[in-house]
């Protein structure tokens, strides 16, 4: 009877020690899921917050624009409109779409295929003068599907 009832005591502890880990492998796997849970929320959040949207010139003069915000400006250089700036990087140039153009001004590397009607999308802030001063500048490259429909 002694060896029934240290046995019955043997599987008691056994028993507790299992439902102990187990009860602290179901707090690991809550703490792990609250971390990637987490983790994604602030990965969409800044992905959000960091998404800004480009706006035409004549969206940009309508909304007046704020000089202390980042903007994102796209329009197409117009032609003859481009003045390097002698012993710098700086370059100023119009950028027009339908409803007007606006003048931007620029220092940094300039794109290889920035030229006259090229696309742009500069980054920068709006002027209270009416200019825009850009921080960052991309070209768009002409597709060659551009040019095959045009010749059709």
């Amino acid at each position: 009877m002694a060896e029934t009832a240290i046995g019955n005591r043997r599987a008691a502890g056994a028993l507790a020690g299992a439902r102990a880990r187990r009860g602290g492998k179901m707090w690991q796997l809550m703490i792990v899921g609250l971390v990637l849970v987490g983790a994604i929320g602030y990965l969409v959040y800044n992905g959000l917050a960091t998404n800004v949207y480009y706006q035409t010139v004549s969206e940009l003069r309508a909304s007046g624009g704020s000089g202390t915000t980042q903007v994102r400006l796209a329009g197409n250089v117009v032609p003859g409109s481009i003045a390097r700036e002698e012993g710098s990087s700086g370059v100023r140039f119009l950028v027009a779409d339908a409803g007007g153009s606006l003048p931007v001004a620029y220092k940094g590397v300039v794109p290889d295929i920035f030229g006259d009607e090229i696309e742009v999308v500069v980054e920068g802030k709006y002027t209270a003068g009416g200019g825009f001063v850009a921080d960052t500048m991309l070209a768009k490259c002409p597709s060659k599907f551009d040019t095959q429909a045009a010749a059709r």
